[in-house]
């Protein structure tokens, strides 16, 4: 069943969990545009999804507030849009109030001017189509804070913000806007593992479903899930694709163990 056919998506931001929702999108039967600053990467991840026999563009794109440009060019390229992920949360910057500098909230905060540049380059397309999807990839930590992440923390609320902002303002042209806080299998989290397998294995079993989520098939199907038909009326929602991770309690804090 491919729940994507002729539809076209643009993800703008190609790490893992952009990865996994792209392939999962293309699987289904999508038209992928994978925007990123690394063009290599861009361009790796689409030959990954033609090789596989889907549909996929590459584009270079700044994570600031001129990413609307090469959206733009994206949505001309798909000759549309129906759905837009942003996935532009940076690595965090790591380190008590006192001392997160200004620059660290700069670019936390200029990843989140690049969500909004793609949100209003792709408001058009939509309207065009008669409606859209768009679904803003955030963190846990835009619901509950955690010490040592100032800067990440305000960037992950200001999703929340947004996205029910975009909700309320877009609704009347039958645009859904749905904030998804996944947890997956990255390479970032296998760093920490290598540095603190105790306490990622107990962070791990701490989860209800006792795994992390895998990037194509659980964080990907949410996200499936959210641009699909079958989810016209959710909007303006926050989803934890995590496993059940915000119901289980205390989780690593990498402000103490990295």
């Amino acid at each position: 069943m491919n729940e994507m056919l002729n539809k076209n998506a643009l993800i703008l931001g190609a790490d893992t969990i952009g990865q996994g929702i792209a392939i999962r999108f293309a699987r289904e039967g999508a038209r992928v545009a994978v925007l990123d600053p690394d063009a290599s990467v861009a361009e790796e991840l689409a030959h990954a999804i033609r090789a596989s026999g889907g549909q996929a563009l590459a584009f270079a794109t700044p994570m600031n507030e001129t990413a609307g440009a090469s959206v733009t060019a994206a949505i001309a390229q798909l000759g549309g849009l129906d759905v837009l992920v942003n996935n532009v949360l940076p690595i965090p910057s790591i380190g008590p109030l006192e001392s997160q500098s200004a620059a660290s909230f700069t670019e936390a905060f200029t990843c989140i001017q690049a969500a909004v540049a793609a949100m209003q380059a792709a408001l058009p397309a939509m309207q065009n189509a008669g409606g859209g999807r768009i679904i803003n990839i955030g963190h846990r930590y835009g619901e509950g804070v955690n010490e040592g992440l100032a800067a990440y923390n305000a960037a992950a609320w200001s999703l929340v913000g947004l996205t029910r902002t975009a909700a309320l303002d877009w609704g009347r042209y039958q645009i859904a806007s749905n904030l998804l806080l996944p947890l997956a299998d990255t390479p970032e989290l296998r760093r920490c593992h290598e540095q603190r397998p105790a306490v990622i294995d107990l962070m791990i079993g701490q989860l209800p479903l006792a795994r992390l989520g895998d990037p194509v098939e659980d964080i990907g199907a949410t996200a499936l899930f959210l641009a699909g038909d079958a989810c016209t009326f959710v909007n303006g929602e926050v989803i934890h694709g995590d496993g059940g991770q915000h119901a289980a309690g205390p989780v690593l804090n990498r402000a103490r163990f990295g």
